[in-house]
């Protein structure tokens, strides 16, 4: 289990498009379990609350300590069953899934407390009115909005009280709990909102000053709340360290602890270490038989630690040793505006992860790391990783000699409960196997493997290698009886894979968590392995919808369960699939008489450059469909196993089931084509030639064809064999065809194989110019001929008009000439 702000999962767009359009099959999931825990070594009564629990036959977990001894019905979406849990049950989270006839469950997590389980009783949200309960009890309880709930202890002066709340750690609602102690004055002793050692769940512990009566207050930190709000709150007087010092140790090794935060003082134990590494390994503090609830992290190492020696606080100071790489560091950032420095020894090209642990050891510190060479030059740093606080530098030491770590708080703040742990790791090469998620923020769906009697069930196995290459094989530890895996083996430069589960007719209705191993072994016969990793985001919230709370699981979950009325067959193609080639997959399903549902079927994976469809569907009342997939030129030549998988609804929701895989064989093209550029008029009649080379001899005659060619533009297929090396299509166009360059014209050959045609495109990017026709030429011009312009008379010019005097005067000179005459 692993309580941090992560980052987001980020897996390839592909595979989330596929599987999101898979639809939700008849899956049983938890939506609840209440109470949301018990005390170890009791048995109580649990109800289970989710859908298609109707068949429940089984409660499993994947931890040891708790069994389900009966399960009673109460309606299609509950039943109730009793949890016996052992004694020796460890302390915390378990994880659980329901079994039922017809699928396995979701997870959903279970508490184990070390005291007696009371239930909340309203009303108790006044603080005159707090509910009485003993002291060392745990209660299960509810806050509602703007609720405040109120107990009542009798303590005597000088005894602990502690109170701790598991809240948002109970994987439901994004519950930020707040709680305080009182006295019977309602003055507040302690409070605490968020924790180091709990993040966003809530610890606060204090010595009684008085005989007398206190009161727990309990509450969401922003007055929320809602039906759906949970909480266990564990009120006793047991120990609550927040911090250990060192933060870790090597395997195997007796380690003096001083264990920080409690109101009484530092707690100084000797604490036998497990003898195998164990990066989550946690000490829980006990007094007088009490214990507390959550431990203390104490990470586990392979290598030795070196602890720091005061002062260290420049490169001048450091803290030295002789011993090599891998080591660990510990200390402590004691005071505000301290740092420490390490000084130890490296070779050249030595590659190692330097990671300091602060948060994640429930640290206050907010680690700022960093390396220098011997001469004191800052080389590399980090400040936060992984979208948490704690830092992470991967380095290539550049030659032999001295280099120097150190660490200090981001604000350069400093105390006693500000502890880090600096681990150095080799950056050896690591291999995990995971399914992807069937959608985004969706880490439970398909992630576990149900496989009906006398069928198959398919998934989708990602691998993620690191710091190797290599081919991978699967193995399967733990099988249920009657199921066996089919997985093939995954090629270097592939990172998924379909595997098929298949369970006999007769195989037990049962269940086992499978060790699911993932093995490279080199031409050395060096071997590198790894495993199988669930990681269940289970909180988000603000901002942006982030991952609050996630837990890890390291088994996959398979079971055999009742049969279901209709498998499906992928028939194995008949002819390989050509590299910008095409061809049908022929999916048959094989019905029971009475079940007529359509069912849809996909590609679970595609083999590189191989597309398909997104699904196609075998209609109502049939048996069968093709399924169209298409190569591109760089599909990876070579033999690939494939699956499809299937779901239908059933009287029982929707069930999957898939094919068995099948080999499916891509090829290179047997012809290279170069399409010559042409060119002809609008109207006429032409010819492309295209220049062969034969790649791949063949038998008979292939048909050649050619597309692309422009609209109102056509040719005929052309027969070739294996000798031809070049090919003629004759073109005609109409007048109506448009002018200009085409420049997507490729060529189609259907190459005979056995009674079947292989299919495959080839000389892409051939261009054809269309002309528009010439001129029609001119008639010849007659000339006109030349006109003599006629010279008009000039217009006389038109007179004055005389005036009264002239005209008397002209009156009197006709006059005078008159009398002469």
């Amino acid at each position: 289990m692993i309580m941090n702000l992560i980052k987001n999962h980020s897996l390839g767009a592909s595979v989330f498009l596929l599987l999101a359009l898979l639809t939700e099959a008849a899956t049983p999931k938890i939506t609840n379990v209440l109470p949301r825990g018990g005390q170890r070594g009791s048995s109580v009564e649990v109800t289970i609350t989710g859908s298609y629990l109707r068949d429940a036959e089984e409660i499993f977990f994947h931890s040891v300590g708790i069994k389900a001894e009966k399960i009673t019905p109460v309606k299609d979406t509950q039943f109730k069953a009793i949890l016996a849990i052992s004694p020796e049950a460890k302390l915390g989270q378990h994880e659980m899934r329901v079994r039922t006839a017809s699928g396995l469950s979701t997870m959903k997590t279970f508490w184990v407390g070390p005291f007696p389980n009371i239930a909340e009783t309203e009303p108790n949200s006044e603080f005159e009115a707090a509910q009485k309960v003993s002291m060392n009890s745990t209660i299960n309880g509810t806050i509602l909005n703007e609720d405040v709930d109120y107990y009542e202890i009798e303590v005597k002066k000088g005894q602990q009280i502690s109170a701790e709340v598991e809240a948002i750690r109970l994987s439901g609602a994004l519950f930020d709990p707040y709680v305080a102690i009182l006295d019977a004055r309602r003055f507040e002793l302690a409070a605490n909102d968020d924790s180091s050692l709990l993040l966003q769940d809530s610890v606060a512990s204090v010595v009684a000053p008085a005989d007398g009566t206190y009161r727990i207050e309990i509450r969401d930190s922003s007055y929320r709340g809602a039906s759906n709000y949970y909480y266990r709150l564990h009120i006793g007087h047991f120990p609550r360290p927040l911090v250990a010092f060192p933060a870790g140790g090597k395997a195997g090794d007796q380690l003096e602890v001083t264990l920080m935060g409690d109101p009484k003082g530092p707690i100084k134990k000797i604490i036998q270490l497990p003898a195998k590494a164990d990066p989550d390994f946690g000490y829980f503090s006990e007094s007088n038989g009490s214990s507390s609830p959550s431990p203390n992290r104490i990470r586990v190492s392979d290598f030795p630690s070196v602890r720091e020696v005061e002062p260290n606080n420049n490169w001048k100071q450091a803290t030295a040793t002789e011993l090599t790489l891998p080591l660990a560091f510990d200390g402590i950032i004691s005071e505000d505006g301290d740092q420490d420095y390490f000084k130890f020894k490296a070779k050249k090209g030595q590659k190692f992860n330097v990671r300091v642990h602060a948060r994640s050891v429930s640290s206050a510190l907010d680690p700022v790391l960093g390396i220098r060479d011997a001469k004191g030059k800052s080389l590399k740093g980090n400040d936060d990783a992984n979208n948490g606080p704690d830092s992470l530098i991967t380095f290539t030491f550049p030659a032999d000699g001295e280099y120097f770590v150190y660490v200090y708080d981001h604000l350069r703040k400093g105390g006693p409960k500000h502890v880090y742990r600096i681990e150095t790791e080799a950056f050896n090469p690591e291999v995990v196997a995971s399914i992807p998620y069937l959608r985004q923020r969706d880490s439970q769906s398909r992630q576990m493997i149900p496989v009906p009697r006398g069928n198959r069930v398919a998934t989708i196995m990602n691998v993620t290698r690191r710091n190797f290459s290599g081919e991978l094989e699967f193995l399967a530890n733990n099988l249920p009886p009657g199921i066996v895996m089919h997985a093939p083996k995954v090629p270097a430069n592939l990172t998924q894979v379909p595997i098929v589960f298949e369970a006999a007719d007769n195989a037990p209705l049962t269940k086992s968590l499978v060790d699911l191993r993932v093995l490279h072994t080199g031409a050395n016969g060096k071997k590198i392995e790894g495993g199988f990793r669930q990681n269940l985001d289970l909180v988000y919230g603000p901002p942006n919808n982030r991952t609050y709370y996630v837990s890890t699981l390291d088994r996959l979950a398979v079971a055999a369960t009742k049969k279901v009325p209709f498998s499906i067959k992928l028939l194995k193609p008949e002819t390989p699939i050509i590299q910008s080639g095409s061809m049908s997959l022929k999916v048959v399903a094989v019905r029971d008489a009475n079940f007529t549902a359509a069912i849809n079927v996909r590609l679970l994976t595609r083999p590189p450059g191989i597309g398909a469809s997104s699904s196609i569907n075998i209609a109502a009342g049939k048996t069968e469909a093709n399924y169209p997939i298409t190569a591109n030129g760089g599909a990876g030549i070579g033999t690939w196993q494939i699956a499809m998988l299937a779901a239908a609804k059933t009287s029982h929701g929707e069930v999957l089931t898939s094919s068995e895989l099948v080999d499916l064989v891509i090829e290179p093209p047997y012809l290279k084509v170069k399409i010559n550029m042409s060119a002809i008029e609008r109207g006429k009649e032409g010819e492309i030639i295209c220049d062969l080379e034969q790649l791949r001899p063949f038998e008979n005659e292939a048909t050649i064809s050619i597309f692309g060619l422009p609209a109102k533009v056509t040719s005929i297929p052309q027969k070739i064999d294996k000798n031809a090396t070049q090919v003629v299509f004759p073109i005609t166009s109409e007048p109506t065809s448009r002018a200009g360059l085409s420049k997507t014209l490729f060529c189609s050959v259907k190459v005979p194989l056995g009674e079947h045609l292989l299919n495959h495109s080839v000389g892409q990017g051939g261009q054809l110019r269309m002309d528009n026709p010439p001129p029609a030429p001119k008639k010849p011009t007659v000339p006109k001929p030349k006109t003599v312009a006629v010279a008009k008379p000039p217009k006389p010019k038109a007179q004055k008009p005389l005036s009264r005097l002239e005209k008397l005067r002209l009156a009197a000179k006709e006059s005078a000439a008159a009398g002469t005459n």
